[in-house]
């Protein structure tokens, strides 16, 4: 057997499209940092589309299925274990963890399976569709067949155990890198909306306009605060509740108050220039965006949902938590925090926790171990 010592590790990355959320952003991240320590990196996509496809680093390739629905990918998902026979491939999703186990099976390859949970996987379940209320009796068929699984907080570890029975201690935690080596130049440029460079202080939100973000409770909590302050909210993100939102922001009379200016490339340059962070979440997997508030040196006020914010806030050492769903208390703790003075040293020392090369390093590290473990079983079983 040739060890895999002797040539670099192939590496295949796993996921829908290259669209600006959280995973992907994280893995086009990664990349660089792989590439560098001598991995040969190639994002497998069902769709080749969605805007960080610019974003994509030099020596990393991109192979497109072609595939509209995660059903149809399977044949080209076995096709391309067959052809590319990667060392590693690295599921990200839940239906695509489960695609990625049942296609290394048919295609009888010897590649490592590395699934990621990035979400609570309890309120993932949730959605009204038999895919999703099947999905925890299809995990605990297919899950013991990866050679390595990754959670991105603790509590997304302990919410899968609870909902599946999978084993707990098979599982890595692995928080989700933030800090890039251009962190401090991103966050240093001028914000797109211009009541960042007014006196008044700014409230910023940051997310998809969707129910999981739960911004509703945000503008009604900023109601309390605009009755009481000068301050003005922007909620920076696009999704199907504009128009609700748009509604609700009307009905309270913050129409000059309250800002949805829509998706930005550069949510940092907000975030460097807000006076505070609010996150609403109803549920989060990690929640990139207080990680990165925190290391812009921004107070944040979250909610203290499952999963993420409580770890990243080291259980409100960090920032202000919240009950979910409250508006009457984020917005009394909104309201202390506008009034607390600020110090943003301690805040980016914890930000800077979150370093994408110490991620990287991480899975680095995990892929290593399990395909070590790999030559170890072949050399026994041979």
């Amino acid at each position: 057997m040739t060890r895999r010592s002797d040539r670099p590790i192939r590496l295949a990355v796993y996921l829908p499209d290259l669209s600006g959320g959280g995973a992907e952003r994280l893995h086009v991240r990664l990349a660089p940092y792989l590439l560098d320590q001598g991995f040969e990196v190639t994002l497998l996509l069902d769709r080749a589309r969605g805007e960080l496809m610019e974003a994509v680093p030099a020596g990393c390739r991109i192979v497109a299925l072609g595939a509209d629905r995660q059903i149809k990918a399977l044949p080209k998902l076995v096709s391309f274990l067959k052809r590319g026979r990667p060392d590693v491939l690295l599921a990200n999703m839940e239906h695509m963890n489960v695609m990625a186990v049942l296609a290394r099976r048919l295609a009888k390859v010897p590649t490592r399976i590395v699934a990621t949970q990035h979400n609570a996987f309890s309120e993932q379940v949730k959605r009204p569709s038999w895919q999703w209320r099947a999905l925890p009796r299809v995990y605990r068929l297919a899950m013991p067949h990866v050679a390595g699984l990754v959670a991105v907080s603790a509590g997304v570890a302990d919410d899968l155990t609870a909902a599946t029975g999978l084993d707990r201690n098979r599982m890595t935690v692995i928080h989700n890198g933030v800090v890039t080596e251009d962190f401090a130049e991103r966050a240093g440029a001028r914000p797109e909306h211009p009541w960042f460079a007014e006196a008044r202080p700014v409230v910023l939100g940051v997310g998809r306009l969707v129910a999981q973000k739960d911004f509703a409770t945000l503008v009604a909590a900023f109601a309390k605060v605009a009755a009481a302050t000068d301050a003005r909210l922007v909620i920076h993100g696009e999704g199907p509740l504009r128009g609700a939102l748009e509604a609700q922001i009307a009905a309270l009379g913050l129409g000059e108050r309250v800002a949805l200016p829509g998706f930005t490339a550069n949510p940092l340059a907000a975030l460097a220039h807000a006076r505070l962070f609010a996150l609403s979440s109803r549920f989060e997997g990690f929640g990139n965006v207080v990680a990165e508030a925190l290391a812009c040196g921004t107070p944040v006020v979250s909610t203290d949902c499952p999963h993420g914010p409580a770890e990243i806030l080291e259980a409100g050492r960090h920032g202000r938590l919240v009950p979910v769903g409250d508006a009457e208390a984020l917005g009394a703790a909104l309201s202390e925090a506008l009034r607390e003075p600020r110090d943003p040293a301690p805040l980016r020392a914890r930000g800077n926790a979150f370093t994408v090369a110490h991620c990287a390093a991480q899975y680095a590290d995990l892929f290593r171990t399990v395909l070590e473990a790999s030559e170890r079983k072949a050399g026994r079983d041979g």
